[in-house]
């Protein structure tokens, strides 16, 4: 069900052999048994402001010219957030204690597994945007760009994400449980951007993943 190059993208390699694909299918079915995937959104109004590198999400001034640049053009969108659950950081707990050789698969897999949850409970907003006549923009998370994770706390209170699916929020706004994802998704009339990847619209250079995809 997953994407196997992403796995290993997510391990830092470009190829397996047969054992680390037998390895992949066993934490495979560990972290999807493992999983209890919930998800909330809501719909808000946005205002960007290129000149200030400023956005209004909901009423609230968020600064940052990443996540200006990347939902210009739009007038309303959703705040999102989805996780796996306690039971996969237990899982990652496990390996880690008990089989180590295991753990940067399971890590890898539960990532990859928290993308498809992300990109399967979008669909609701996908469905939403079409009747609309409107294109989705990627989700934009706390921590892309000179987004600040610090705004993490504005997403948590507007969903109310404690209470609604669980997640909480350390001091550091790093999300317990750890398979979470937090983020901003804007609709526009133009299709323009709304084509572009995660990884094509986040600035880190760096990243493995934006070799592939640029």
């Amino acid at each position: 069900m997953l994407d196997r190059n992403e796995i290993l993208r997510y391990m830092g390699a470009t190829t397996g052999g047969d054992i680390l694909g037998d390895m992949i299918d066993r934490a495979e079915k560990e972290v999807i048994a493992a999983s209890r995937p919930k998800h909330v959104f809501k719909h808000i109004d946005i205002a960007v402001n290129i000149e200030k590198g400023k956005v209004n999400l909901a009423g609230t001034d968020i600064r940052s010219r990443d996540l200006a640049a990347h939902l210009n053009g739009c007038n309303e969108g959703f705040l999102f957030a989805c996780t796996l659950g306690v039971g996969v950081d237990s899982l990652v707990k496990r390996y880690g204690l008990t089989e180590i050789y295991m753990l940067p698969v399971v890590q890898a897999t539960a990532a990859a597994y928290t993308e498809f949850c992300a990109d399967s409970a979008q669909k609701e907003i996908e469905t939403y945007a079409s009747r609309q006549s409107l294109y989705m923009r990627p989700r934009y998370s706390p921590g892309y760009g000179d987004f600040q994770l610090s705004c993490q706390k504005f997403i948590f209170d507007a969903l109310q994400i404690p209470k609604n699916i669980g997640i909480s929020l350390t001091d550091s706004f790093l999300m317990v449980p750890f398979k979470s994802v937090t983020a901003v998704i804007g609709l526009s009339s133009d299709p323009t951007q709304c084509h572009i990847n995660k990884c094509m619209s986040c600035t880190a250079k760096n990243c493995p993943f934006r070799k592939e995809n640029s």
